[in-house]
Order: structure tokens, then C-alpha cells, then sequence
């Protein structure tokens, strides 16, 4: 009997998958899955504030380092809010620039985090663990009374915040055959 090699991968691919579910899944019941907030891997990233977050202006760098563009996110947020650390790290500055009141927190491996405008109740030197609380949104420059600024530079260059943060809920498998109550095509391997 002469099977195509296509042939023997797939059946050995879902005989594999097969095997992964049926002992990782037990006698564990589905609900397992379900409610509840996932709790974060301690290094994980996060947003800087608690609750559902809703973001204003994404991240938009400018096509040249020099010219103006947008390099951070703006987070709905309104004062007094309470701020938190997005990833453990140490404050290295707390104060004003221009008009706002500035926090910036360096996280190692070349990671630095900017939170504006952010009234801190921590000084230059400490040391804060993710989720950990910052101060309160404050007024002042774009995001004033209204969101909360949030920049990341990686070894100085800016970067899209969002990127960072992982989804925490649970992966769920849908069935392999069908796909919105429609046929799937078989996959090509």
C-alpha cells in the first residue's frame, strides 16, 4: 500500500494532538477555564492602571527621530487615579518636565518606562514590583484630565508599549473541522 507522505504527516500530527489533549485535559472539568481574573506572572508587563483599559491615541512614532509624532500611548484615565508600576523596577526620576509631573522607572535590559502627568508618592531610588502603586494621575501637558501618558524606550528607543503587554486569558482550541459553522478547508502541510 502506497500512502502519501501528506498523508501519514497529518495522521500522525492528529494522533499527536490527540494525545496532548487527552491527558493534558484529565477529568478536569471545563469551568475550570472559565471566571476569574488570570493572575499575572510576577515579570510580566501590565497596564499602569487597574481595571479594563481603554487606549486614546496609540503609539505613533515619527519616521524620523527628530521630527513630532506620538511615542507612547495615552490611557483614559481621569485624576485622581491610581497609577501602578507596569513591570518591577527602580524609580530614577520624579518631578516636573515643561508643565507635568513626570515619573520614570528603569526596569533592566534596557527597558525604561515614562508615566505622565503622575503625582509619585515613592522617591528617586525606590524600588517597585509590577502592579505595585505609583501615585495619582495628575493635570498638566496633553493628557491632562483626561489620560494618562505612557512611554516605553527600549535601550532609547521608543517603542509601542502595548507590545509588551500579554494577553492573560486562557487559550481556548476550537474544533479543527468547522469554523463559524462553515467546512474548514483541511490544512496544508
Amino acid at each position: 500500500m502506497n500512502v502519501p507522505l501528506v498523508t501519514i504527516v497529518r495522521r500522525a500530527a492528529t494522533l499527536l494532538l490527540a494525545t496532548v489533549l487527552s491527558l493534558g485535559m484529565g477529568s478536569a472539568p471545563v469551568t475550570s477555564l472559565s471566571p476569574g481574573a488570570p493572575t499575572p506572572h510576577p515579570d510580566a508587563w501590565r497596564w499602569p492602571l487597574p481595571g479594563a483599559v481603554t487606549v486614546l491615541r496609540p503609539f505613533d512614532p515619527p519616521a524620523q527621530r527628530w521630527l513630532a509624532g506620538h511615542r507612547g500611548v495615552d490611557l483614559a484615565a481621569q485624576p485622581p487615579q491610581l497609577v501602578l508600576a507596569p513591570q518591577r523596577g527602580r524609580i530614577t526620576f520624579t518631578g516636573t518636565v515643561v508643565d507635568r509631573p513626570v515619573v520614570v522607572i528603569d526596569h533592566g535590559y534596557g527597558y525604561t518606562t515614562s508615566l505622565e502627568p503622575l503625582d509619585a508618592t515613592l522617591k528617586e531610588g525606590d524600588w517597585v514590583e509590577a502592579g505595585a502603586k505609583l501615585g495619582a494621575l495628575a493635570i498638566g501637558a496633553h493628557c491632562s484630565a483626561r489620560c494618562l501618558h505612557w512611554g516605553v524606550r527600549l535601550n532609547g528607543e521608543y517603542i509601542d508599549p502595548a507590545l509588551l503587554i500579554s494577553d492573560q486569558r486562557p487559550s481556548i482550541l476550537l474544533p479543527w473541522d468547522t469554523w463559524g459553522g462553515k467546512q474548514a478547508a483541511p490544512p496544508r502541510w
